[in-house]
C-alpha cells in the first residue's frame, strides 16, 4: 500500500506562466523545498516549448511536477519529450508519491494544489489516496501513512529546535495548530505578488551586532533572495536559447535580467555596500587572483598550472567532513550508472547529495571561534543548513528508491548510517556557529 496524489489541469492564462513560477518558488524556497525552473523546446519545433517548475516540497516526497506542456497542460516528467512534439492528446494525470515523508509534506502539498486551484488552475482535478484532498481528516492521513512507514524522523530544519519532543510534536492539539498555521503560510504566499524589499542589516544604536537570532533569519532571507534570483537567470538563459540566440548572448540578457532591477545600488543613501572593482572585473572579463575573497582559504596549490589535477582536487577536499560526503555523493554516482533504469529519484538523490557537498564547501574549514565575525557566522549558518536540508532529501530519495527495488537493501542501510553520521556532524557545526555569537 501506497500513499500517492494524482493530479490534471490546465493553466487558464499561458500569459501568468511567470507570475505561477515566481509565486510558488517563493512558497518552496519558505519551506525549506528546492525548485528549479526548467524550459526545453522541440529541436524541430523551437516554438514549442516546454516550461515549468521541479519542486522538491519535503523530504520523503517525490519530485512534483508542474512543468507544462505548450497547451498550458501539467505534465510528468517523463512526459518532456511527448509534450515538446505534441505526442499528448489530452491532459494527462500526474502522481506523487508521499508515503515516505512526513504528514506536514503531504499537507503542504495538498494545500499548494488548492492554493493553484483557486489561483491558476481552475479545472484542476485531484485524487489523493491519503484522503486529506477530500475529507481534510489529519487522523485518517496519519494512520495511512504510518501504516506504510515514515522514512523521515524531522524535517530537515529540525535544527532549529522548538523545544518539542517528537511524542509531543505529534499531539494531535499541537499537529493541528501546526497544520493550520502551514495552511495559512501557503495559500498567503501563492495568493500575492513576488515581490521582495531588499535584505538589509542594521546595527542597533549602540553599533553593536543585531539578535543573533534576527541576524540568522536576515541571512536565512539573503539566501532565499539568491536563489530566486538564480531561477530567474535560469529561466532567462533557457529562454533565449530556445530563441536560437548564442550562449554570450543568453548569459548577457540572465546578467540584465537580474542586475537591471537593482539601478538603485550605488546611491550613497543606500544600506548596500558594493565592491566596485569586483564588478568592474566582472565586466571586464579579468581572471580571478588566488588572493580573490571566492578562493580564499583554499590550498595555493589548487591554481598552480603546473600541477596534478587530482592532487589539487584532493587537497581542496582536505577537511573529513567534506572528504565523506564527497565519497557518499561518487557513491551515489556509481549507483545511477549501474542501474539500466532511468528514475527521476535518481536525479533527486543525486541533486540532494550534491546539496550536502556544496554547502560544506563554503563553510569548511571552520576557522577557530574568537576569529569569525558576524558575516562568516552567517554565511556559514545559511550553508550548513542548505547541506543539512540535502541530507534529508537524500534519506527520503534512499527510500523512495529502494521502494521501487532500485537499490539493495545493503546499499540503502549503508547509505542511510553515512549520512545520519554526515547529518550529526553538521548539527555539531551549526551549534558551534552559533555558541561563537553569544
Amino acid at each position: 500500500m501506497g500513499v500517492t496524489i494524482h493530479y490534471r489541469g490546465r493553466l487558464a492564462d499561458l500569459q501568468r506562466v511567470e507570475d505561477f513560477e515566481d509565486r510558488v518558488i517563493d512558497l518552496v524556497l519558505e519551506l525549506g523545498g528546492n525548485v528549479r525552473i526548467w524550459r526545453s523546446a522541440d529541436e524541430q519545433d523551437r516554438t514549442r516549448i516546454v516550461r515549468g517548475l521541479m519542486v522538491d516540497l519535503a523530504p520523503g516526497q517525490e519530485t512534483t511536477s508542474l512543468l507544462l506542456s505548450p497547451e498550458g497542460w501539467l505534465i510528468n516528467l517523463i512526459e518532456i519529450e511527448d509534450a515538446e512534439k505534441g505526442c499528448l492528446g489530452e491532459p494527462p494525470w500526474c502522481f506523487i508519491k508521499t508515503q515516505f515523508g512526513a504528514v506536514d509534506g503531504h499537507i503542504a502539498l495538498v494545500e499548494l494544489l488548492t492554493a493553484l486551484k483557486r489561483e491558476f488552475f481552475p479545472d484542476l482535478e485531484v485524487s489523493d489516496e491519503g484522503g486529506y484532498w477530500e475529507r481534510r481528516d489529519v487522523d485518517e492521513l496519519r494512520q495511512k501513512m504510518a501504516f506504510v512507514g515514515r522514512a523521515i524522523n524531522t524535517l530537515a530544519d529540525a535544527f532549529a529546535a522548538d523545544g518539542l519532543t517528537r511524542e509531543a510534536a505529534e499531539d494531535p492539539l499541537i499537529l493541528a495548530t501546526r497544520i493550520e498555521r502551514l495552511a495559512r503560510q501557503v495559500h498567503a504566499t501563492i495568493s500575492r505578488p513576488a515581490e521582495h524589499a531588499p535584505v538589509h542589516f542594521p546595527d542597533d544604536e549602540t553599533g553593536t551586532p543585531a539578535d543573533p537570532g534576527e541576524n540568522e533569519a536576515r541571512w536565512d532571507e539573503m539566501f532565499r533572495s539568491n536563489r530566486r534570483k538564480q531561477e530567474r537567470m535560469t529561466r532567462t538563459l533557457e529562454e533565449q536559447m530556445a530563441r536560437g540566440a548564442d550562449t554570450d548572448e543568453a548569459f548577457e540578457a540572465a546578467i540584465e535580467e537580474v542586475i537591471a532591477p537593482l539601478d538603485w545600488i550605488g546611491d550613497d543613501n543606500s544600506d548596500v555596500n558594493v565592491d566596485n572593482e569586483f564588478i568592474a572585473r566582472m565586466e571586464e572579463g579579468d581572471d580571478f587572483e588566488a588572493d580573490d575573497v571566492w578562493h580564499s582559504g583554499l590550498p595555493d596549490e589548487s591554481f598552480d598550472e603546473g600541477g596534478s589535477d587530482d592532487d589539487s582536487f584532493a587537497d581542496m577536499q582536505r577537511h573529513p567532513l567534506q572528504q565523506q560526503a564527497t565519497g557518499l555523493l561518487m557513491k551515489f554516482y556509481d549507483l545511477a550508472k549501474q542501474n539500466d533504469e532511468r528514475s527521476p529519484n535518481f536525479d533527486l538523490l543525486m541533486r540532494s547529495a550534491s546539496e550536502i557537498t556544496g554547502g560544506l564547501a563554503q563553510v569548511l574549514p571552520l576557522a577557530p571561534a574568537y576569529e569569525i565575525d558576524e558575516t562568516e557566522v552567517g554565511l556559514g549558518l545559511v550553508q550548513l543548513k542548505r547541506a543539512l536540508r540535502g541530507a534529508a532529501f537524500v534519506r527520503g530519495a534512499l527510500f523512495l528508491l529502494r521502494a521501487d527495488e532500485l537499490v539493495r537493501d545493503e546499499d540503502f542501510r549503508n547509505s542511510m548510517d553515512e549520512c545520519d553520521s554526515i547529518s550529526e556532524q553538521i548539527v555539531e557545526l551549526l551549534r558551534t556557529l552559533r555558541a561563537s555569537q553569544q
